[in-house]
This record gives structure tokens, C-alpha cells and sequence, in this order.
């Protein structure tokens, strides 16, 4: 008869061993994707330059779409299953660091795919009265446990007289989402044991009736080469960035009457945006034009 501890040791063997193999098997699937993401943005950045040229936008559009569609169902089915094991294993576990690993670049792959897809198709803006502050909190209860799992101190100051705004709570959701990743991924760029810090904050400009809203890290920061590109479409200043995140935020805000700026230096970046508070006669008077 076989003994018990001998037993166990054979099943914890046999599941070290099936963990290793989907850990293989999930890091090639991830690097192919990578290979297939980098010719498709490479193809992408082609044909949109030959494309626009001659004025055909929407066939760049829908060349970019399928393209992205095509590679965005595997990597979120690859995302999904990491989590999975991830949630599932033990932190002791050997495996437990790469799965993270995993975790860290699928996600990255996902939120860039879904940005791309967001930059070809654009959904149309829908305006309705929002707080800012709301659409700040749900934003960040979206990222509570990547900024835990990046140990990341975090803190929100917001300024609860600012009046409603007028905007698309989603869009501007995505930009403090992008912001919020941003800077976590610059953070990450820290020695380890650093002090990693993240604040937000949300303040009313009575003089210009605008709200201002404010990212600020103390990460590396960003140098002053790159300081007038951070916003040009396709450029990043990380090694697998594909420079459509910032972009995007740009367009966003720009469509609510607002604008985005950036500071940075050896202290960290501060993102600040600011976007017009409509009185409520105003809304009305821009809601019937736009029905008539």
C-alpha cells in the first residue's frame, strides 16, 4: 500500500508539472501575439499612410478593425485564463511571479488593443450632465487591484462644488483610465522598495468656470526630448508602447471643449486637464440645436 505523504507528493508533482506546461504553452501563445500585434500596427501604420493620402479613411478604418477584432479574441481568452490561474495558485508558488508576469503583459495587450480599436472606430460622443467626480471614482475602482498589486500608494483630493459638466461619462472614464496606467506603468520604473505615489485631484477654477482635473506621480518622469511628442499619435517613450493611449485622451478631451497638458521633471509627470462646467440654460440651448 502506497503511503500517504508519498501519495501527496506525487499529485503536488503532477500539478507543478501541468502548471510549468501551461505556463509554457501560455507564454509562447503570448509572445506569437506580440509578433502578430507588431506587423498588424506596422501594417496599420502603412496603410493608413497610403490611405489617407488619397482620402480613404473609411477604408482604413475598416482594414484596421478586422485586423484588431482578429487578434483581440485570443488575447482576451488568454487574459482570462491567466487571471484564472493566477487567482487560483498559491503566492508561494514558484510559478506564481511569471504568472504575473503573464497577467501584467496580457492586460498591457488588451487595454492597447482595446485603445486601437477605440482610435478606428471612435464612438460617436454622448453628452449628458455628469459630476466629474463620479466618473473619477469609477474609473479608479476599475484599477484598485493592478495599483495593489504594483504596491502603489494612491489618494484622490477632489473638490466636491464643482458644478455638473457636460460630457460623455464613458470617454472620459477611458481618459482617466489611460492617464491612471500611464502612471502606474512609470511607477513600475522605480527600484524596488521605492515609494511609489499616485494622486488625483479635482479642483473647481471659479475664474474660467472649468473643472481641473490632475494626475501626478512621482515616477522617472519624462525627458525633455519627448516632452512636445507625448501627445503625436504612434509615439511612446516605452519600449513596447504603441503611442495611442495619450493620443486618444487628447482627442477625447478635446471633443469636450477641453484641453490637456503635461509637466514633468525628476520629481515625476502631472497630467492636468481642464473642461468647460455648462450652466443648465446653456445645456438646453445646445440640446435643441442639436435636435433641430
Amino acid at each position: 500500500m502506497m503511503h500517504p505523504f508519498i501519495f501527496i507528493d506525487i499529485v503536488l508533482a503532477a500539478v507543478l508539472t501541468w502548471l510549468f506546461i501551461q505556463y509554457i504553452r501560455l507564454n509562447r501563445a503570448l509572445k506569437e501575439k506580440n509578433l502578430q500585434l507588431e506587423a498588424a500596427i506596422k501594417e496599420l501604420k502603412a496603410a493608413q499612410v497610403k490611405m489617407m493620402d488619397s482620402g480613404k479613411k473609411g477604408a482604413v478604418a475598416a482594414l484596421s478593425a478586422g485586423l484588431l477584432h482578429q487578434i483581440s479574441q485570443p488575447i482576451t481568452a488568454i487574459h482570462g485564463f491567466v487571471r484564472f490561474m493566477k487567482k487560483e495558485m498559491d503566492n508561494e508558488s514558484p510559478f506564481y511571479r511569471p504568472i504575473c508576469i503573464m497577467d501584467e503583459q496580457s492586460f498591457y495587450l488588451k487595454e492597447m488593443l482595446a485603445n486601437l480599436m477605440e482610435l478606428v472606430r471612435h464612438r460617436k460622443i454622448q453628452k449628458t450632465q455628469i459630476s466629474i467626480n463620479t466618473v473619477i471614482h469609477k474609473s479608479m475602482n476599475l484599477l484598485l487591484d493592478e495599483l495593489r498589486i504594483r504596491r502603489i500608494g494612491w489618494d484622490m483630493q477632489l473638490d466636491d462644488k464643482i458644478p455638473f459638466i457636460y460630457g460623455d461619462a464613458l470617454h472620459l472614464q477611458q481618459v482617466f483610465m489611460n492617464l491612471a496606467v500611464n502612471a502606474m506603468e512609470a511607477l513600475s520604473e522605480k527600484p524596488h522598495g521605492a515609494l511609489r505615489t499616485l494622486l488625483l485631484i479635482s479642483q473647481y477654477d471659479v475664474d474660467h468656470d472649468q473643472a481641473v482635473i490632475i494626475f501626478k506621480d512621482n515616477g522617472p518622469g519624462i525627458s525633455n526630448d519627448h516632452h512636445d511628442k507625448i501627445f503625436d499619435p504612434f509615439f511612446s517613450t516605452k519600449h513596447q508602447g504603441s503611442g495611442i493611449g495619450l493620443a486618444l485622451c487628447r482627442d477625447l478631451v478635446n471633443e469636450h471643449g477641453g484641453n490637456i497638458s503635461v509637466h514633468s521633471d525628476h520629481n515625476g509627470t502631472i497630467f492636468t486637464i481642464k473642461l468647460p462646467c455648462v450652466r443648465p440654460d446653456e445645456i438646453r440651448q445646445e440640446v435643441t440645436s442639436e435636435a433641430s
